[in-house]
């Protein structure tokens, strides 16, 4: 594994570009505030101030005409001026920082995540109902740590999204009713998305990149929790074993840069709980074996850009409770020792 460290130019794009997101991000929450608009509306003979809440027109009255409305409609169109200002500024730095983002080679991962990735944002879900695991949770681990992974360990076609189906979900679109739920959301990105067939876990877009739905397994055998974000028509996630490892270790936020220079905010697991997994993952015997020493490779991967770049994670049992006991001390013995072990150093396995 070779882990290249960001040049100082590249340091500084990232960090500048990650700026410039997050003032983007706050601006734009606070322009929700002012979606729709407000009107005068007459009925019965007398104008009231109306306030429309979405592009449907829905919304309510605010009261007659009065000083007191006529200051509250001026007040409305000129914060929203300002907002919708503010936001379309930040756009076009936004814009300037991903040409900066592609001459300083610090676009790295695929266009595709990162604009589901917004969407996901967007919609509130992303770190609350969903999380971003296997090999794309890597670009996060690597821009944390100020760095790059080399590109084979990272090559993949499909994005894995875990679906926590213990905080009450809610998505609140304009999406069309017809495709609601997640494969609306990755649709808006993507229109040629589509299940790979009926009842499915997975949607494909005509390049053949694919999006996953997942679980946790019921804890119960008899137990029924839901598979769907949206309607029949909608991904139904696999349910896969021990994935409530992931569910309940700390969640890891950090900005990533997509191939078009473009950030967004990518929440994945605490990346000890990544090398965990990976390496349980690659002694399942009904594991394919190309896939197990792949697990291997990005374990040690990850374990070796926390042990020489991420210091702050200490291994520590209590801080992986949620593992078993016999993983967390397979973990300790193989690459989580105060020095890097042999096997971190070799590409054998």
């Amino acid at each position: 594994m070779i882990f290249y460290e960001m040049s100082e130019m590249q340091r500084k794009v990232y960090i500048d570009t990650a700026q410039v997101y997050a003032g983007y991000v706050a601006a734009f929450k606070k322009s929700k505030k002012y979606s729709g608009g407000m009107h005068w509306k007459k009925a019965k003979g007398r104008e009231y101030l109306f306030r429309t809440l979405d592009r449907y027109g829905y919304g309510k009255s605010l009261g007659p005409r009065s000083s007191a409305t006529e200051r509250t409609l001026t007040e409305f169109r000129s914060a929203k001026s300002q907002t919708n200002n503010k936001l379309k500024a930040l756009k076009e730095r936004l814009k300037e920082q991903s040409r900066f983002g592609k001459a300083a080679m610090i676009n790295r991962v695929p266009k595709i995540v990162t604009g589901i990735l917004r969407l996901l944002h967007q919609y509130n879900i992303l770190g609350r109902n969903v999380i971003i695991v296997g090999t794309n949770a890597m670009y996060a681990y690597e821009a944390a740590a100020g760095g790059f992974l080399d590109s084979p360990l990272l090559a993949t076609q499909d994005m894995d999204i875990l679906w926590d189906i213990r905080p009450k979900l809610n998505i609140v679109t304009d999406i069309d009713p017809k495709h609601t739920g997640l494969l609306g959301i990755v649709r808006k990105v993507d229109k040629t998305f589509e299940l790979l067939q009926a009842e499915s876990f997975r949607a494909v877009n005509k390049n053949g990149f694919m999006v996953d739905l997942i679980k946790s397994e019921p804890k119960g055998l008899l137990q029924k929790e839901p598979v769907r974000m949206g309607e029949a028509d909608d991904f139904k996630a696999a349910e896969i074993q021990n994935l409530h490892w992931l569910l309940s270790a700390p969640k890891f936020s950090q900005i990533v840069i997509g191939e078009d220079g473009y950030p967004a905010e990518m929440v994945v697991p605490d990346p000890r709980a990544f090398v965990l997994h990976k390496l349980w993952l690659g002694k399942q015997k009904d594991r394919e074996p190309i896939k197990k020493k792949r697990d291997h490779a990005q374990s040690k991967a990850i374990a070796k850009v926390i042990l020489t770049h991420l210091p702050q994670y200490n291994f520590e049992a209590s801080e992986l409770r949620m593992f078993p006991k016999n993983v967390v001390e397979e973990a300790q013995k193989t690459v989580f020792n105060l020095a890097l072990p042999n096997d971190l150093n070799s590409d054998e396995k």
